[in-house]
C-alpha cells in the first residue's frame, strides 16, 4: 500500500488551513458584493421570466384578435360578393328585357 508520508500529511493540513484562510479573506473583501450581485441577478432573472410570460399573453391575445378580424373580413367579403352577384344577375336580367324590347 502507498501510505502518505508525514510530509504529505503536513502539506495537506497546511493547504487546508491556507485555503480556509484565503476563503475567509475573500469573504471579507468581496462577499457582500457577491451576495448583492447574486440578489440583483436573481431579481433580473425573475423580471425577465415575468416579462416573457407577459409578452406571451399579449401575443396570444393579439393572435386571437387577428383571427377574429380575419373571420369578420371573410364574412364581410362573402356578403359583399353575394350582393355583387345579385346585382350582376339583376343587371343581366334588365339588359335582357331591354334587348327584347
Amino acid at each position: 500500500m502507498n501510505a502518505p508520508s508525514l510530509n504529505e500529511i503536513r502539506g495537506a493540513v497546511n493547504r487546508d488551513v491556507t485555503d480556509e484562510k484565503m476563503e475567509q479573506v475573500r469573504e471579507i473583501l468581496v462577499g457582500d458584493s457577491v451576495r448583492r450581485m447574486e440578489q440583483r441577478l436573481a431579481f433580473l432573472e425573475q423580471r425577465q421570466a415575468d416579462f416573457e410570460i407577459s409578452v406571451g399573453r399579449q401575443l396570444d391575445a393579439l393572435e386571437a384578435r387577428i383571427e377574429a378580424l380575419a373571420g369578420a373580413a371573410d364574412g364581410d367579403r362573402r356578403v359583399t360578393f353575394e350582393a355583387l352577384a345579385t346585382s350582376v344577375s339583376s343587371l343581366s336580367e334588365q339588359i335582357r328585357r331591354i334587348s327584347r324590347g
